[in-house]
Protein backbone atom coordinates (compact mmCIF):
# COMPACT_ATOMS: atom_id res chain seq x y z
CA UNK A 1 0.00 0.00 0.00
CA UNK A 2 1.35 3.75 -0.82
CA UNK A 3 0.17 6.30 1.55
CA UNK A 4 -0.99 9.31 -0.92
CA UNK A 5 -1.74 11.70 2.18
CA UNK A 6 -0.96 12.22 5.99
CA UNK A 7 -0.90 14.42 8.44
CA UNK A 8 2.62 14.76 10.36
CA UNK A 9 3.52 17.98 11.64
CA UNK A 10 1.47 21.41 13.03
CA UNK A 11 2.28 22.75 9.13
CA UNK A 12 0.12 19.76 7.70
CA UNK A 13 -2.32 20.52 10.17
CA UNK A 14 -2.66 23.64 9.58
CA UNK A 15 -2.93 23.50 5.68
CA UNK A 16 -5.02 20.33 5.55
CA UNK A 17 -7.50 21.11 8.22
CA UNK A 18 -7.18 24.35 10.05
CA UNK A 19 -7.48 26.34 6.69
CA UNK A 20 -10.00 23.94 5.08
CA UNK A 21 -12.11 25.04 7.68
CA UNK A 22 -11.94 28.34 8.53
CA UNK A 23 -12.92 28.95 4.79
CA UNK A 24 -15.52 26.63 5.07
CA UNK A 25 -16.76 28.26 7.88
CA UNK A 26 -16.52 31.84 6.01
CA UNK A 27 -17.95 30.15 2.97
CA UNK A 28 -21.26 29.65 5.04
CA UNK A 29 -21.21 31.49 8.23
CA UNK A 30 -24.83 30.69 9.54
CA UNK A 31 -24.03 26.61 9.46
CA UNK A 32 -23.19 25.98 13.26
CA UNK A 33 -21.81 22.48 11.94
CA UNK A 34 -19.24 24.45 10.00
CA UNK A 35 -18.54 27.23 12.86
CA UNK A 36 -17.46 23.94 15.47
CA UNK A 37 -15.43 22.28 13.04
CA UNK A 38 -13.21 25.98 12.71
CA UNK A 39 -12.86 26.67 16.65
CA UNK A 40 -11.82 22.69 17.20
CA UNK A 41 -9.41 22.86 14.36
CA UNK A 42 -8.31 26.29 15.36
CA UNK A 43 -8.10 25.14 18.86
CA UNK A 44 -6.13 21.73 18.43
CA UNK A 45 -3.71 23.51 16.20
CA UNK A 46 -1.73 24.12 20.02
CA UNK A 47 -1.78 20.32 20.27
CA UNK A 48 -0.16 19.93 17.08
CA UNK A 49 1.97 22.63 17.22
CA UNK A 50 3.24 21.62 21.02
CA UNK A 51 4.39 17.83 19.59
CA UNK A 52 5.41 19.10 16.40
CA UNK A 53 7.99 21.87 18.12
CA UNK A 54 8.09 20.66 21.96
CA UNK A 55 11.24 22.10 22.37
CA UNK A 56 10.94 25.44 20.91
CA UNK A 57 7.55 25.30 22.96
CA UNK A 58 8.93 24.49 26.28
CA UNK A 59 11.97 27.15 25.82
CA UNK A 60 9.85 29.85 24.38
CA UNK A 61 6.25 29.76 26.33
CA UNK A 62 5.24 30.23 30.19
CA UNK A 63 1.78 30.66 31.76
CA UNK A 64 0.97 31.64 35.35
CA UNK A 65 -0.41 28.66 37.21
CA UNK A 66 -3.37 28.73 39.72
CA UNK A 67 -1.08 29.94 42.48
CA UNK A 68 0.16 32.83 40.38
CA UNK A 69 3.52 31.09 39.50
CA UNK A 70 5.27 31.71 36.70
CA UNK A 71 6.12 28.01 35.08
CA UNK A 72 7.53 27.13 31.33
CA UNK A 73 5.56 25.11 29.55
CA UNK A 74 6.17 21.41 29.54
CA UNK A 75 2.54 19.79 28.24
CA UNK A 76 0.10 20.20 25.71
CA UNK A 77 -2.62 21.61 28.02
CA UNK A 78 0.10 23.82 29.78
CA UNK A 79 0.80 25.30 26.30
CA UNK A 80 -2.99 25.93 25.89
CA UNK A 81 -3.02 28.11 29.26
CA UNK A 82 -0.44 30.03 27.53
CA UNK A 83 -2.28 31.04 24.84
CA UNK A 84 -5.13 31.58 26.54
CA UNK A 85 -3.61 34.15 28.93
CA UNK A 86 -2.02 35.47 25.55
CA UNK A 87 -5.30 35.95 23.87
CA UNK A 88 -8.87 35.34 25.93
CA UNK A 89 -10.44 34.63 22.28
CA UNK A 90 -8.56 31.29 22.29
CA UNK A 91 -9.43 30.43 26.10
CA UNK A 92 -13.36 31.19 24.18
CA UNK A 93 -12.56 28.84 21.50
CA UNK A 94 -11.01 26.41 24.16
CA UNK A 95 -14.67 26.58 25.60
CA UNK A 96 -16.29 26.44 22.83
CA UNK A 97 -14.54 23.32 20.81
CA UNK A 98 -14.71 21.55 24.41
CA UNK A 99 -18.51 22.41 25.17
CA UNK A 100 -19.19 21.10 21.30
CA UNK A 101 -17.18 17.81 22.37
CA UNK A 102 -18.70 17.61 26.01
CA UNK A 103 -22.06 19.50 25.91
CA UNK A 104 -21.81 20.83 29.50
CA UNK A 105 -18.73 21.85 31.19
CA UNK A 106 -17.57 21.86 34.92
CA UNK A 107 -13.96 23.18 33.59
CA UNK A 108 -15.22 26.71 32.78
CA UNK A 109 -12.11 28.74 31.24
CA UNK A 110 -11.03 31.91 33.29
CA UNK A 111 -11.62 34.43 30.42
CA UNK A 112 -15.17 36.97 29.94
CA UNK A 113 -17.57 35.12 27.85
CA UNK A 114 -16.09 31.39 28.50
CA UNK A 115 -18.57 29.08 27.63
CA UNK A 116 -20.34 26.27 30.18
CA UNK A 117 -22.47 24.73 27.77
CA UNK A 118 -22.66 23.77 23.99
CA UNK A 119 -25.75 25.95 23.58
CA UNK A 120 -23.94 28.76 24.66
CA UNK A 121 -22.90 29.11 20.95
CA UNK A 122 -25.72 29.33 18.74
CA UNK A 123 -27.38 31.06 16.14
CA UNK A 124 -28.64 34.60 16.61
CA UNK A 125 -30.95 36.72 14.31
CA UNK A 126 -30.89 40.47 15.15
CA UNK A 127 -34.64 40.08 16.19
CA UNK A 128 -36.15 42.25 18.65
CA UNK A 129 -39.28 43.72 20.67
CA UNK A 130 -41.64 42.45 22.98
CA UNK A 131 -44.79 39.98 21.40
CA UNK A 132 -42.03 38.95 18.41
CA UNK A 133 -42.85 42.58 16.97
CA UNK A 134 -39.62 44.61 15.71
CA UNK A 135 -36.69 43.61 14.12
CA UNK A 136 -33.29 45.59 13.54
CA UNK A 137 -31.66 45.20 10.26
CA UNK A 138 -35.15 43.17 8.51
CA UNK A 139 -38.40 43.54 9.20
CA UNK A 140 -41.29 41.45 10.85
CA UNK A 141 -44.57 39.42 9.46
CA UNK A 142 -46.62 37.78 11.95
CA UNK A 143 -43.48 36.50 14.25
CA UNK A 144 -41.17 36.06 11.79
CA UNK A 145 -37.88 38.04 11.09
CA UNK A 146 -37.09 38.72 7.31
CA UNK A 147 -33.97 40.42 6.20
CA UNK A 148 -32.33 40.18 9.51
CA UNK A 149 -29.21 39.01 9.49
CA UNK A 150 -28.42 35.69 11.44
CA UNK A 151 -25.00 35.33 12.61
CA UNK A 152 -23.89 32.45 14.98
CA UNK A 153 -22.97 33.76 18.53
CA UNK A 154 -21.49 32.85 21.66
CA UNK A 155 -23.45 33.77 24.27
CA UNK A 156 -21.94 36.12 27.44
CA UNK A 157 -23.75 37.39 30.58
CA UNK A 158 -26.41 39.99 30.49
CA UNK A 159 -26.55 40.61 26.80
CA UNK A 160 -22.87 40.61 26.10
CA UNK A 161 -22.85 38.36 23.67
CA UNK A 162 -19.82 37.87 21.15
CA UNK A 163 -19.90 37.19 17.20
CA UNK A 164 -18.18 34.03 16.77
CA UNK A 165 -16.39 35.45 13.26
CA UNK A 166 -14.71 37.59 15.09
CA UNK A 167 -12.93 35.28 17.44
CA UNK A 168 -12.25 33.19 15.24
CA UNK A 169 -10.29 35.70 12.98
CA UNK A 170 -8.34 37.33 16.48
CA UNK A 171 -7.39 33.37 17.03
CA UNK A 172 -6.27 32.71 13.14
CA UNK A 173 -4.39 36.25 13.45
CA UNK A 174 -2.59 34.87 16.33
CA UNK A 175 -1.95 31.21 14.64
CA UNK A 176 -0.38 33.35 11.76
CA UNK A 177 1.46 35.55 13.98
CA UNK A 178 3.00 32.74 15.72
CA UNK A 179 3.97 30.75 12.63
CA UNK A 180 5.86 33.79 11.13
CA UNK A 181 7.53 34.53 14.42
CA UNK A 182 8.46 30.94 15.39
CA UNK A 183 8.97 29.47 11.62
CA UNK A 184 5.88 26.84 12.32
Amino acid sequence: MVVLKQLNTAADFWLEIVVPDCSDYFAAETNLRRALHAYISLFHMSDWVFHTHEAQVRSAFTFTDCNSTVRPVSKSSEFATALEQQNADFGRIRGIANAAKHLELTDIRPVPNAPSHAANTAIQTEFVGAGGYGCVGGYNLGGVAYGASPKVMLAGPNGSDMEFSNILRSVYRMWETLKCTYGW
